[in-house]
């Protein structure tokens, strides 16, 4: 009930978007893309790596209503959206970008063959599992079978539904299927046919009537890894100090600095990566609550003054300061 409630709200939420664009007079001037997070909400779906845990809704409407109401069979990947929305703006992709655009001008005329997944850490749970799909077949790789697939976590545990489960489950209730999530290993390799086992119940990776499919899928895998630089394998702390320059405690990101030139101010930091919060606060007036995001050179009268910090995820934050 609770999720049919929130599909209501969603539409309702969509469709007062869509009425001020129309208000605007914007509506018949901008494509609409509407996607969702990874997976729906259910236990045993977010946060997996299966099929049912990583499609997503994604629906486009453009200005003109072309390919109203068709479908798309392509296999997409959210990587792919960005290459997009800069292909629908007649802007090629960087070459630093792994995805591919699938519509406007610069849409890669290959499409592609296999898309893949990952899950790591699921907020304060750990595991490192990768998965690669055609459409048709699913191969998972589990780097640590000696662990369960059910991951204990507690903001999941919020769900009256997830507390129902494991009720169950510690009362002896659960039938054999209802149970698979809850074995204490997993198999180092998973292959099913989402075809015919959509549920993905029945592991092929060892069924001799497959082999030669699971041999290709491991070759991808493999393939990808190499070519993306997998770096699952280097323990969070390691990642974490190289973001560090090496120091075993976070640095703190540089000041941000002004330049003025032809009336207008600038705001540099030379922190590679960081972001700048400003604010304009103004002679008489209160100081406003709210940190802008700097973007553009700010044109300021003469009771104006521009105050700035500068920040970059995981390091520590510059000392606030105010242009002259």
């Amino acid at each position: 009930a609770r999720f049919y409630t929130n599909i209501s709200e969603m539409d309702d939420w969509v469709g007062e978007q869509m009425k001020k664009l129309e208000e605007n007079g914007l509506l018949e001037n901008t494509i609409v893309m509407y996607w969702t997070d990874h997976g729906d909400g259910l236990p045993f779906t977010k946060r997996e790596i299966y099929d049912r845990g990583l499609r997503v809704p994604f629906i486009v409407r453009f200005p003109d209503k072309r390919g109203a109401g068709t479908k798309n069979n392509r296999l997409i990947s959210s990587i792919d959206w960005a290459p997009t929305v800069l292909s629908l703006a007649g802007i090629p992709t960087p070459t630093f970008m792994q995805g591919k655009a699938f519509l406007g001008e610069y849409s890669s005329k290959s499409t592609n063959q296999y898309v893949f997944a990952a899950r790591d850490r699921a907020d304060s749970e750990y595991d490192r599992v990768r998965a690669v799909t055609d459409g048709k077949y699913q191969y998972i790789y589990n780097f640590f079978p000696g662990k369960p697939l059910y991951m204990d976590i507690e903001f999941r545990k919020q769900q009256a539904g997830m507390r129902e489960i494991l009720r169950l489950r510690d009362e002896g209730k659960l039938n054999a299927t209802q149970l698979k999530w809850f074995t204490p290993t997993k198999p180092q390799e998973e292959f099913y046919d989402l075809k015919k086992d959509p549920h993905q119940l029945e592991n092929l990776a060892k069924n001799p009537k497959y082999e030669n499919d699971v041999l290709r899928f491991r070759k991808i895998f493999r393939q990808w890894q190499q070519e993306v630089i997998d770096y699952g394998a280097i323990p969070e702390k390691d990642l974490v100090k190289k973001m560090w320059n090496g120091m075993d405690t976070p640095p703190k990101t540089s000041e941000p600095v002004f330049l003025e030139s032809k009336g207008f101010t600038s705001i540099l930091c030379s922190t590679v990566g960081a972001s700048v919060g400003y604010k304009i606060i103004e002679n008489g007036k209160p100081e406003p609550k709210r940190w802008e995001v700097y973007q553009n050179s700010i044109k300021l009268n003469e009771n104006q003054k521009i105050k700035a910090v500068a920040m970059r995820i995981g390091y520590l934050k510059s000392e606030v300061v105010i242009s002259d």
